[in-house]
């Protein structure tokens, strides 16, 4: 059954724009997109709302509030000069439109791509976070928890440079979302002719429960008299459960429509542990410029509850990670499962 969650061929891209040394990678790399997928480009610049001074109870801290619009003319001048100085460096092929909004980054992003009908939003991801994950990315977390088109997360210190064919893992959990992460790859594989398509499930089961489920089997062998075969182990059974979900992979994988045009770069992978360590170690041996997954890494809508974070995986160099919204627009989140 497809859903047709996503095209992105011609549809705006939202970039949000700080103004300042970090965006030029952050530009080069959507106006690469851009060009790919014959998209207008809004780049987007949020100024802090004025509340922001203000104290609990409505207390009034900002020693110089009764100039709060003379200085919010000014910021909102000054940034709207900068964005026009973008503006020329860019390709003149490229079509753009500039925004200048007051409020919190996600929101404003969410505004323009609502007014728009933009196809993605694009944010940057810094690698200056060191140990504390959160830091510089709770803009682009909360655009993926929330927006209703995919977030593209691009490094901020280096240029994906969609020009050319990327390689790309999207990760599948089986379920309803990793089916709309699914189709959502295929649709940017098939428009940036990607070189390679990882299609990836991590079985939670480790070596402990693998090896206790064996001898429950072969317990129930016992005791039902039953010929146990002498090449029954640890190995033939995992390797029998990595068969069997390859081919629901691959059964997943040739169900979406446009799934043929890529067939030849498509291979499907099974590994077994934590999800989190599993995906970024399939990371690094297969290198990919675009990881592609679902809402639930981040949060797990029907349980309220936090989802894996695949952040060593996104912090790879020269990777951009694409979050996937967990509907189908037009239908309510509440209709999909976790």
């Amino acid at each position: 059954m497809s859903t047709a969650i996503w095209n992105p061929r011609r549809k705006p891209i939202v970039v949000g724009i700080s103004l300042d040394n970090s965006d030029e990678y952050l530009i080069q790399s959507a106006a690469a997109l851009a060009r790919r997928l014959e998209s207008p480009l809004e780049l987007v610049h949020a100024t802090q709302p004025i509340f922001n001074y203000m104290g609990a109870g409505d207390v009034v801290v900002n020693p110089y509030y009764g100039y709060d619009r003379v200085i919010n003319d000014m910021e909102d001048d000054e940034a709207r000069k900068t964005l026009e100085g973008m503006r020329q460096r860019l390709p003149p092929d490229l079509r753009l439109g500039l925004h200048v909004l007051r409020d919190y980054t996600s929101e404003a992003l969410t505004t323009i791509a609502t007014e728009v009908h933009a196809g993605l939003v694009m944010t940057g991801l810094s690698k200056r976070a060191g140990n504390n994950i959160l830091e510089g990315t709770s803009t682009a977390f909360s655009l993926a928890a929330h927006a209703d088109v995919p977030v593209l997360i691009v490094p901020l210190d280096a240029t994906i440079n969609f020009a050319e064919s990327p390689r790309m893992l999207v990760a599948d959990n089986l379920d309803v979302e990793g089916r709309l992460a699914l189709e959502a790859a295929i649709q940017m594989a098939v428009e940036l002719n990607c070189a390679e398509i990882c299609h990836v499930h991590v079985h939670k089961l480790s070596s402990t429960e693998v090896q206790h489920m064996v001898d429950k089997v072969r317990e129930a062998m016992n005791l039902g008299r039953i010929p146990l075969n002498p090449e029954f182990s640890t190995t033939t059974y995992t390797e029998e459960l990595r068969r069997r979900i390859a081919e629901e992979l691959q059964s997943r994988f040739r169900s979406i429509p446009k799934a043929e045009a890529v067939a030849s770069r498509y291979q499907a992978l099974v590994n077994f542990g934590k999800p989190v360590d599993e995906l970024h170690r399939t990371t690094r041996i297969h290198k990919p410029q675009l990881l592609v997954f679902g809402r639930h890494h981040l949060f797990h809508r029907q349980r309220f509850s936090l989802g894996k974070i695949p952040y060593d995986a996104m912090m790879e160099e020269g990777v951009a990670t694409m979050i996937v919204p967990d509907t189908v627009p037009g239908e309510r989140s509440s209709n999909v499962s976790s």
